[in-house]
This record gives structure tokens, sequence and C-alpha cells, in this order.
């Protein structure tokens, strides 16, 4: 009981001293976690927020309420910390400052740090723009850089050991606004799309991360991905190729987890019910570029272990940043109103069956981190866990209770097809019991009938308990678009 007080005292303390005056220190906190590096296990369940929010009294009981295993942390800017080349690293900067409040925040709340190391200095990339590639004559540069952050932040009071380096690196900066937050390694021109010279950044600066600290994790900066192949009408490059390019150089053995996102955008389908639209298998999805090989999820996690393969080896695979996205750019897309705002109500609907579908698929498919962005709203594309306000949406109640029912069991969940080819499943091990998710392929309602011997407990999507209907030694379960958790012996 003492040393729970006293590491209860030293979490607080160490978000007090790391938060910046401007912040407001969390209130109405119930619960403290201890941070995940004395736990046994990391779960794969998170979300990203962006620079200073976390911390946020707005938004970090939130945080703790939904009581996720992961945060990914865009912040640490190299542009700040070194704008001139030579120069000392500028501890000092406001990315640091605000990634130390950010981390001390993290571990009181028991979350896994990924951090991504990105902003590049013009020194660095000769141009002026953010969105820009480290020239080959800096990677020594950018090495020992990384290597004293790594040496800092791998110690107490921080304990960072994931370490993302960039972000979207297959993009050319030509595509994307100058100052967007994007790695932008790629170049249209080069066959593999730059790919070959960000592996040569990563064969240059992931040995000073492992000499900084032997159990630090690489990320490879997690991709775009927008499609596998190219089209009739795609002539930008073969941004594909940008994974197989770092390989040919030699990357292969440089990074330790291989990251990949997927942004699927809601739209309206004539006589459907948009919230019971299954995003990541439609075919009108990312312009049907992976409906062939099942969908932006299995498919984005299938073309990456391909190209693995090709070059022999096998890294885990982390899906880094996900969401719905609903664009008012693109009014078609969404309800006659023609506003993401006026489509609230439906779409909330479809994120999180969305989330519950793609992150399911993801864990059974060998995946080990799901992460939404964002977890602070109304995020990019009214995709934020939380709304303008921070209030939790239907995703983040959806998270919520997939977390609860998920820390009772073991994972990788196996495809279950046990309940017939209308229904798909996952089956999740737990000690005595099985939790199967469950739901309709199609917008219809289907039935499982199982003894009553066997039945645990079953509960919707938000988490409310379902009463099944009962008829002598057997229960029946309805079942439709949105999934329900089945708790039942073996």
């Amino acid at each position: 009981m003492h040393r729970h007080r006293l590491i209860f005292v030293l979490v607080m303390w160490l978000i007090a001293v790391a938060l910046p005056a401007t912040a407001q220190t969390p209130t109405n906190i119930s619960t403290i976690y201890l941070p995940l590096v004395s736990a046994n296990t990391i779960r794969p369940l998170g979300f990203e927020t962006n620079t200073g929010w976390l911390y946020e009294s707005s938004v970090y009981p939130k945080a703790a309420n939904l009581n996720a295993h992961w945060v990914r942390l865009n912040t640490l800017s190299w542009r700040e910390a070194q704008p001139t080349q030579g120069s000392p690293i500028n501890w000092n900067a406001p990315s640091f400052t605000r990634f130390e409040a950010e981390v001390a925040a993290a571990n009181a709340l028991g979350l896994q740090v990924m951090a991504i190391i990105d902003d590049h200095p013009s020194w660095a990339t000769g141009s002026d723009r953010i969105c820009a590639a480290i020239l080959d004559q800096y990677h020594d540069e950018f090495a020992a850089f990384v290597r004293a952050v790594v040496a800092k932040y791998s110690q107490a009071p921080y304990y960072v050991r994931y370490w993302e380096l960039g972000n979207e690196p297959d993009v050319d900066p030509r595509l994307v606004g100058e100052n967007f937050p994007f790695g932008c390694w790629g170049v249209i021109e080069d066959e593999y799309y730059g790919g070959g010279r960000y592996g040569r950044m990563l064969m240059t600066v992931t040995p000073q991360i492992r000499a900084a600290d032997p159990g630090a994790k690489v990320v490879f900066g997690g991709l775009l991905l927008a499609r596998p192949e190219n089209g009739q009408n795609n002539n930008d490059g073969k941004p594909f190729n940008f994974l197989e390019g770092a390989l040919r150089a030699g990357a292969g053995p440089y990074f330790d987890i291989l990251a990949f996102h997927s942004y699927p955008t809601y739209f309206e389908e004539v006589n459907t019910n948009n919230a019971h639209v299954d995003f990541d298998t439609h075919e009108r999805t990312f312009g049907g570029a992976w409906g062939s090989r099942g969908g932006a999820t299995l498919g984005k996690i299938a073309f990456l272990r391909e190209v693995m393969q090709r070059y022999s080896i096998n890294k885990p695979l982390f899906l880094n940043e996900t969401g719905l996205l609903c664009d008012d750019r693109y009014t078609s897309y969404v309800p006659v109103s023609g506003s993401c705002n006026a489509a609230a109500p439906i779409l909330q609907q479809a994120q999180a069956n969305h989330l519950i579908r793609s992150s399911m698929r993801a864990m059974a498919a060998g995946v080990e981190a799901y992460i939404w962005y964002t977890l602070q709203g109304p995020g990019w594309r009214h995709a934020g866990l939380l709304d303008g306000s921070q209030q939790p949406r239907l995703a983040y109640i959806a998270l919520k209770t997939a977390i609860e029912r998920l820390n009772e069991v073991r994972i990788p969940p196996q495809p279950f097809t046990g309940y017939g080819a209308d229904l798909e499943a996952y089956r999740f091990s737990g000690n005595g019991f099985v939790l199967d998710v469950v739901w309709s392929v199609e917008d219809t309602l289907h039935q499982i009938t199982l003894p009553a011997d066997s039945f645990i407990a079953a509960y919707t999507r938000d988490g409310a308990s379902i009463v099944p209907a009962i008829s002598g030694s057997t229960v029946t379960l309805n079942v439709g678009f949105e999934n329900i958790y089945l708790k039942r012996k073996p």
C-alpha cells in the first residue's frame, strides 16, 4: 500500500513539473495507471493526439477513462532543436517542452508512447519546405541528433522506447502543401519513389538509436500507401514501390516495425443506411484500389507482407494512423445537405462500426498496434473520437468497450466461421471461456442459437448488456450490422 502511494505521488509530481505554464493540470481523475514499462503485455488499441492536447484538462480525463494502451505523438522537431548546422541541441525548444509534458501525462495514464521525429531543418534538406527529405550528406548529423534524443528520453522519468522516423515518407513534397507535417521523402521520377534515400537514412540512424538504447524499437515511418499499383489515370509515379526501394538499399535489418496508415472516406449510398456501409471493404473505397485484395485493411497488410517476403524479412506491422474521414470538400460523398456536420448522427454510427470492423480484421491478421487519429475533436476531417467540445462520440464509446472486453482475453483472435457465411466473427481465448466479436456481413438481422449452459454474457458494440431469448435449453441472440460481444464457454 505504501508503495502504491509513493508511485501515485511520483507520477503526479512528474506531470506537475513537466507541464508548460499555459497548460491546465488535469482534474477529476479517479484512477491513475502505472506506466506500461512495468507491465507484462502491450495491448493493440490506442490513439494519437495532436501536439499539446494530451495534457489539456478537457482531454486528459477522457484519455484516462478510455484506458487505452498506445499514444502516438508527433511533436519533436529537429528544425526547432537545431535551426543552424552545428548548433547545440536546444532542449528548451517549445516542441521538446510540450513533448516532455505529453510523455509525463502518458506515463501517468499507463500509455505506451510512440514518438515521431521529423520536421527537418532547411540546412539539412536544402529546402525551405517543412515537407522535405534529408540530403544524404546530412544523415550523420541527423543520426547524432536522434542518438541524443533517444539517450535522454529512454531514461527516467520518460521511458520512451518506440521511435518512428518520419510520417508518411512515401509522399513527394510537390504533391502537398509546403508546410504539411509529412515525411516527404518521395520522388515521382524515381522507379522506387525515393525509398532508397529513406533506406540509407535508416542505415545511418538506426545503429545510433540502438547504441543509445539497446531496447529501443525503430518504426519505419507510417506509409500512406494509397494504392498497390497504378491504374490508367495515375501519373504521379509509383509510391507503392517506396518500401521496396528502402529494402533494395539494404534497410531490412535497420527497422523493427513496419507501420502503415488507412483512411477510408465516408460517402453516401443511394437507398442505403449509410451507417451500415462497410467502408473498409466497399468497392468505392480508395477508388477500388484495394477491393480485390480484401479491402483496405487486409489488402494493405497482405501487400506489405508480400514485399517483405521478397526480401526474406518479416517485421511486425502497426496500423498506427487510421480513421473514417468525412470531407466537406466532396459534398456528393455526404448526405444531400452536403455537410459533414449535418451528417454527424449517421457519420458517428459509421465511424464506430468501421473502428470495430477494421481493428478486429487487423488484429486477426497479426497487426500489433491499431491507433485512431485523433483522440481530441473535432479531429482531421471530423474523425476525432471526441467532438469539438471534447465530449465522447460513438467511436470513443466503441473503442472503450472494445478495450474493456479485450482486456479479459488473449490477442490475437482467430477468424471464426461457426456462425455461418452471413456473419463475420473473430474469436478470442480467455481463461475458461471464449469471446466472439460478431456482426452481420450485410445490413440484415440474423440469429445465433447456442446451448443455454454455454452462454455467459453478451454486450452491444457500446457496452450495454444483452439479454438473450431463452427457450428450453437454448438461447438466441439477434446480430445485425453493429457488432455484439458474445462471451461463452468453448
